[in-house]
């Protein structure tokens, strides 16, 4: 195992980490991760976002060129996989990050409003979206924010949900996600095995997991995607 780690260590030295960036990839029980406080997770966001184009979103396992061309491929999946559901309608995204799939997404929908817990990564992900007047971003938590009840045709998820350790505040994140759409589309690093080597800011969850979280919601439809030789899970859910 040690051997693993050191191998962990230079990769994150060696493929775009931040000023000061501490190795996250300690291996730690699942419930020492949903302990740990929301101070501390806002610190490793912020210090995140100072990485290097799309290595602010993505795992630094991987070079800055395999992260852009896993980040195009996915976008072409993702937005093949979801066809019209996009089109000319009202989406709301959760966490955006950078902004990378915003944009796509406002190349589509009528209106998108996106929030994210980090101004950092909100300060890049406007940068990436100027001249776009069809997306409100806006800092804070999903179940902070105040709209009516079923605002928006979908709600959206790139690799969000993992980077919620706490069991309670994802409980409250997805409810509030049920609150305010019909229609539900995730796409989340799922479960590896015991060692795979993750972030002990993320918790790679089962497909069931997911499945059971967005009850009484129906998965209408799911795919894999190998990302840089990880496996992420596409979800559509739908309200019963």
């Amino acid at each position: 195992m040690k051997k693993q780690n050191n191998k962990t260590e230079q990769a994150i030295q060696g493929h775009s980490a931040a000023k000061n960036e501490k190795d996250t990839y300690e291996k730690i029980p699942r419930e020492e991760k949903e302990q740990i406080t929301g101070a501390e997770i806002q610190k490793h966001w912020e210090t995140r976002a100072q990485r290097r184009g799309v290595q602010a979103v993505m795992s630094a396992r991987h070079r800055l060129q395999e992260n852009r061309q896993a980040t195009k491929q996915l976008q072409e999946d993702i937005f093949s996989f979801l066809g019209p559901l996009l089109t000319g309608k009202r989406i709301f995204e959760l966490g955006v990050g950078i902004g990378r799939m915003t944009k796509e997404i406002a190349k589509r929908a009528q209106s998108v409003v996106g929030n994210d817990i980090s101004a950092s990564m909100l300060k890049k992900a406007r940068r990436r979206l100027q001249g776009y007047k069809n997306v409100d971003l806006r800092l804070g938590k999903i179940y902070e924010m105040d709209f009516p009840e079923k605002s928006f045709d979908l709600v959206f998820d790139s690799i969000v949900l993992l980077h919620i350790l706490s069991p309670v505040e994802l409980e409250k994140t997805v409810q509030a996600m049920q609150n305010l759409s019909n229609t539900i589309f995730l796409v989340e690093h799922t479960y590896e095995g015991e060692n795979y080597p993750i972030s002990k800011y993320s918790i790679l969850r089962r497909q069931e997991e997911y499945h059971q979280l967005f009850l009484p919601y129906e998965l209408i439809k799911q795919k894999t995607h190998l990302c840089v030789g990880d496996t992420f899970t596409f979800f559509l859910f739908k309200a019963p």
